[in-house]
């Protein structure tokens, strides 16, 4: 099988030394990846800077910063080749610096020049970006190339189970859903898998997810093929 994957967190450039970010440490993409491909699989990895990185064979890995990088490079290797499944796993930034004010002036956000930090206030406007997860499988019919299976993630902050349930089935586009709850992780690694809006099970470590997307994928596939 082959399988495109995302890891890791985007960097929102304020300026050439200053970003916005998230605390997606890129583990468990690597975790995934290694997993999958000691069982046969191969991966194309879409990794963050400074995410962890997947290593071994049957694994290719390309690097990303920005939320426009990852969209780009999601656009251009679903379009030059056919995958069975994309593991949509990176925390992406829902949004992204669009306007910078200190010392009353203005400035736009880049990485070319870093601000001064002198002024005691500076208030950064950001702008709301769309959600990547929603474009994939356009961006591989748009090339004339079979639609992925496609596997997103959902992460809340102490979200009861009505609430979380809400949140995974706005990701109406996913065929799996992979959900997990911040305040459940200082404890332990749960995860809860949603399919059709419906729970259909729940796991323990990145291992052991690894598992059960393998015999998710492997059995749609199969089932594709009769």
């Amino acid at each position: 099988m082959k399988i495109l994957l995302t890891s890791g967190g985007t960097r929102e450039p304020i300026d050439a030394a200053r970003f916005v970010t998230n605390m997606s440490s890129g583990r468990t993409g690597r975790v995934i990846a290694e997993t999958l491909a000691g069982r046969g699989c191969e991966l194309l990895c879409l990794c963050a800077a400074g995410a962890e990185r997947p290593a071994g064979d049957n694994i290719r890995v390309k690097s990303f910063s920005t939320f426009s990088e990852l969209d780009a490079a999601l656009r251009v290797s679903l379009g030059a080749e056919t995958f069975d499944a994309v593991i949509h796993l990176a925390a992406v930034s829902d949004y992204s610096p669009s306007l910078i004010e200190a010392d009353g002036k203005t400035f736009l956000p880049g990485s070319d020049a870093k601000l001064d930090s002198s002024p005691a206030e500076m208030r950064v406007t950001l702008k709301r970006n769309f959600k990547i997860l929603d474009r994939i499988k356009g961006y591989a019919a748009a090339a004339g190339r079979p639609e992925p299976l496609l596997i997103g993630f959902k992460l809340t902050a102490g979200a009861g189970p009505e609430q979380a349930l809400q949140k995974v089935r706005a990701l109406a586009g996913a065929d799996l859903v992979v959900h997990n709850d911040l305040e459940e992780m200082r404890r332990a690694r749960i995860f809860r898998l949603y399919s059709n809006g419906a729970r259909t099970g729940a796991c323990t470590g990145a291992g052991e997810l690894a598992g059960k997307l393998f015999n998710f994928i492997e059995n749609r596939t199969e089932a594709l093929c009769y």
